[in-house]
Parts: structure tokens; C-alpha cells; sequence
């Protein structure tokens, strides 16, 4: 296994498809909208692939801000998380995962997520945010998401400002389907 890091512009459209294509069968949640690599920004991607290349595990990381209480943050968005359902339980995805760390913490000042599996992600230093979460829509009102308080989760780093998890959380809004 090998890990590495790409640029979504390495990936050719062809490759962009086949990448949205793994995730979706990985998510087994139906087709994504075409507009969701627009949405999350040029990566960086993380990829876990065997040695003839064939993909094993992916993450991705989106460059958000963040509001927590009145601190603004630069925050590195951890996104599409997923292991090929025939190599989950090897390590593939906590090496995707690890990987995407010093990645945020070069351009960051906080890691982000939301999960519906914490303990996956406790294990590797990400901690349950306890505020109340919100997101910042595009004419500038904010909308509560009760359904995301209790999956987001922070990573910190030694540099990270102090603040504590029961503070007020949001961000830009994701996506029309997906808030955070």
C-alpha cells in the first residue's frame, strides 16, 4: 500500500468521474451531484492504493473559516472519507486519515468534520464538539442545523487557539443537500 497526496487538478475529468463513481458505491448512498468537487474546493485528496494503484481508501480536505464563539478560524474540512468496503478494518483509512493531518495542520489553524462514526476518529486525536452548530448562508443569514450537533468533530494542534467544544460552531454552508 502506498499513501499519497493529490491536487484535484491532477486528476483529469475521466478520473474525477471514476473517483465520484468509487465514493458513491463506497457511501452506497445514490449518486452525488456533479457540483460537489466545485463545492469543496481543489483538495488537497488523500489516497490509500495498492500496488497496481487501485484505490483503497480516500479522504479530502476542504478550506473552510469557521466560527467558534467570536474567534474566527482557518480550518482544514475533513471531507469524503470512505475505504473500499472489501479492505475496511486493515488500516487503509486511518492511514487517509493520519495522512490529512499535517496537511491541515500547514494550513490551518483547526481540523473539522462531521461523522456519524466518532470513535473511528477519537482514536486518531479528533474530539466530539458539543456547542451548537450552525451554518452562514450565502446572503449572509445563519440557520441552525440541530441534525449536525453531536457529529461534528475538531481536531487541535499544538498551535490552535484555546476554545472550548460546548462553544457555538458554523461555517459557509456545504452544500444545498449537506450543511456542514
Amino acid at each position: 500500500m502506498r499513501v499519497r497526496v493529490r491536487e484535484r487538478s491532477s486528476y483529469g475529468p475521466a478520473e474525477l468521474d471514476e473517483l465520484r463513481r468509487w465514493l458513491e458505491q463506497a457511501y452506497d448512498d445514490g449518486p452525488w451531484r456533479p457540483e460537489h468537487w466545485d463545492e469543496i474546493g481543489p483538495g488537497p485528496h488523500v489516497v490509500a492504493e495498492d500496488d497496481d494503484g487501485a484505490l483503497l481508501a480516500h479522504a479530502c480536505v476542504a478550506w473552510v473559516h469557521v466560527s467558534i464563539g467570536d474567534m474566527e478560524l482557518r480550518a482544514g474540512y475533513l471531507e469524503d472519507v470512505a475505504t473500499r468496503d472489501d479492505m475496511r478494518g486493515r488500516g487503509y483509512g486511518r492511514a487517509v486519515v493520519t495522512a490529512t493531518h499535517p496537511l491541515i495542520g500547514a494550513e490551518a489553524e483547526v481540523g473539522f468534520l462531521a461523522t456519524g462514526s466518532q470513535p473511528f476518529y477519537e482514536r486518531l486525536g479528533w474530539e466530539r464538539w458539543r456547542g451548537p452548530s450552525s451554518v452562514i448562508e450565502t446572503d449572509g443569514t445563519q440557520t441552525p442545523t440541530p441534525e449536525e450537533d453531536g457529529s461534528l468533530m475538531v481536531l487541535r494542534f499544538p498551535e490552535t487557539p484555546d476554545f472550548s467544544v460546548d462553544l457555538p460552531v458554523s461555517r459557509p454552508r456545504r452544500d444545498p443537500d449537506e450543511a456542514w
